[in-house]
């Protein structure tokens, strides 16, 4: 990760708070500089003091310590300020996320590289360290680049001033000269080398860290409290396999161990390393001083200036490695954010119209995923007439439920297209597009919020509307026997709620269809849980409810849609037959065969 790099990723993830990249360049500047402030100055003063001018050097301590203090106050600000805004700064940038994961193409959502992506997000934060860990890091090495930058122009300086003085021989100054900058270089590849040690073997732990706490969340966060996996704990007595799991994370622990002693004994190495160095600097400094090159004080102002340069050397390498790994977590961030919402996506508006005349059609449509060569629906042409019942049918796994995805632009069709009122429907706004369906899924989810807010999938709630399609569906007597009525909390993820059973959390939504008001309904499957009697009351109940509007019915079971206008019979991805329920019986062909067997099935 270049510099460039880092100030990009530092814009990126702190938009909303621009005035980041301001405090960490004054702060940065200021904290570097005031340690070389200090050396110049204090040289100065030890100097002014030898030559016997106290009144000068009076002024020049105040000067000192004048200076030092507000570099020392600006820096300390700055660092603070900068601490404050990272944090909003980490929300805002998950905030973008969520929105990202909640209005992504549905395709993508369901691709093993998104998912992957997200898996990272979320486990790399708690194993590796979040955007606040990295920025902090980021801030921490341009501190240290610029106490090199600092250093090297002090030890350039000091190279040219004696370069040019004649107390010493040009020889000896040769010499002396190439064999500090030789042990710099050596100093350097030394430094960078136990850096990259260390951050390869860091890298080892974390990736560890990471597999732990994705086992060790699962199980804590996802199957001890689960009540779906109650059942089988208690059944296979899984108890102690579950606990056993949470060892990993002893065990990770344990490496955490072995590489904070790793890291000492490294650090140790450069310590003994840098001394060494030390040693010479003092060395080479106090020749030119006592050949009278540079003075008493510039011994001081130049040998801590080059110790300081050794330590900030392993200080941006080090923050470069720590930098370097967690980046490759946190930028999924910045990549997810970025990708495209959609293949394409239209801009025109949906046409507002009071008579629901919407006319949905398939021509010749085919469709298959991504990497495959099977084809789920192969040249499907299908028109849903206005005001319309339409029953889709057929065994599972024979293209209803995908057919249904690609109407809803999940998908997008791999041959043919799909038209609403005569126009493709990718050329539509998809947002406008999608509010002309109220859909109710086989998979349908009820989140833990209020009951009013999970109807008007909103916090924006007309509260007479949910009351009229809380008595359409039939919950009356339930909401009026809830603590809060309509505002009752459901689940317990949020706080202690009411919880649902499984045909009460049907109606729920339903009633959440219904409270959309969109001129096209469709019901796919929400019952196959229930047996064929009341899948097919449900259905029926379902349709007084939708009124003129055109529906969609999807089902595997014959009976359930016998009082469907159309009946629309998909086999193997292709429409089979289309008729009402008499016709279809008197064709005497796939729907008939399916209907007497279930019905001999049931009645048997």
């Amino acid at each position: 990760m270049s510099i460039r790099e880092m100030l990009k990723f530092m814009g990126f993830q702190t938009k909303g708070y621009r005035i980041i990249n301001i405090l960490v360049f004054v702060g940065v500047s200021c904290g570097a500089a005031y340690a070389y402030v200090t050396s110049i100055v204090y040289a100065k003063v030890i100097d002014t003091l030898m030559m016997n001018n106290y009144e000068k050097a009076l002024t020049l301590a105040i000067i000192l310590v004048v200076s030092v203090l507000v570099l020392k106050v600006i820096s300390s600000l700055c660092r603070s300020v900068f601490d404050h805004y990272i944090t909003p700064s980490m929300y805002e940038t998950r905030k973008r996320t969520a929105r990202k994961a909640m209005n992504i193409e549905y395709c993508n959502m369901e691709s093993e590289d998104t998912l992957t992506k997200l898996r990272r997000i979320k486990v790399g934060e708690s194993a590796t360290g979040n955007i606040v860990t990295l920025l902090s890091y980021m801030y921490g090495f341009f501190l240290n680049l610029a106490k090199t930058v600092f250093a090297l122009g002090f030890l350039i300086t000091l190279i040219v001033k004696v370069s040019f003085a004649n107390e010493v021989g040009i020889v000896k100054i040769g010499i002396l000269t190439v064999l500090m900058v030789l042990l710099f270089v050596a100093l350097f590849y030394v430094s960078f080398r136990i850096s990259a040690a260390i951050g390869k073997r860091g890298e080892e732990v974390m990736r560890e860290n990471e597999k732990s706490n994705a086992v060790a969340g699962y199980v804590l966060d996802g199957a001890i409290d689960n009540k779906e996996f109650a059942k089988d704990i208690a059944l296979y007595d899984m108890a102690d396999y579950f606990i056993n799991k949470l060892w990993v994370m002893v065990k990770a622990f344990d490496k955490y161990v072995a590489y904070g002693g790793y890291t000492g004994r490294m650090q140790g190495l450069f310590a003994i390393i840098t001394q060494i160095a030390a040693g010479y600097v003092y060395i080479y400094v106090v020749i030119m001083a006592l050949s009278g090159t540079i003075t008493t004080g510039d011994v001081l102002m130049y040998a801590g200036s080059i110790i300081t340069l050794m330590t900030s050397i392993q200080g941006v390498l080090m923050r470069y490695q720590n930098i370097k790994y967690i980046n490759d977590y946190v930028k999924n961030y910045e990549e997810f954010i970025n990708s495209p919402n959609m293949d394409y996506d239209g801009t025109l508006p949906v046409e507002k119209r009071d008579d629901n005349k919407f006319e949905l059609a398939f021509k010749d449509v085919s469709f298959k995923y991504l990497g495959s060569e099977e084809y789920i629906l192969k040249n499907v042409s299908l028109k849903f007439n206005i005001g319309e019942r339409v029953a889709l049918v057929g065994l599972n796994g024979a293209g209803k439920t995908t057919l249904i995805k690609l109407l809803l632009r999940f998908y997008e069709p791999t041959e043919g297209e799909i038209t609403l009122n005569g126009i493709n429907i990718s050329k539509y706004d998809y947002d406008e597009y999608m509010t002309i369906f109220s859909v109710v899924f086989q998979d349908f989810n009820l989140f833990d919020f209020p009951l009013d807010e999970v109807i008007a999938a909103s916090t924006d709630v007309d509260s007479e509307r949910v009351r009229k399609v809380i008595d359409m569906v039939g919950l009356r007597k339930l909401v009026d026997e809830m603590p809060d009525k309509e505002h009752s909390l459901l689940g317990n993820e949020n706080g202690t709620g009411v919880g649902l059973s499984g045909g009460e959390a049907q109606k729920v939504a339903i009633a959440r269809a219904l409270y959309k008001g969109a001129p096209f309904v469709i019901l796919d499957e929400p019952t196959a849980a229930l047996d064929p009697v009341a899948e097919a009351e449900v259905y029926e109940n379902f349709d007084k409810l939708v009124g003129n509007k055109t529906s969609i019915y999807i089902s595997h079971r014959m009976s359930s849609c016998k009082f469907c206008d159309r009946i629309v019979v998909i086999d193997g991805g292709k429409i089979a037959e289309e008729g009402n329920h008499s016709e279809l019986i008197a064709h005497n062909g796939i729907y008939a065969k399916l209907y007497n067997t279930q019905a001999a099935y049931y009645t048997a």
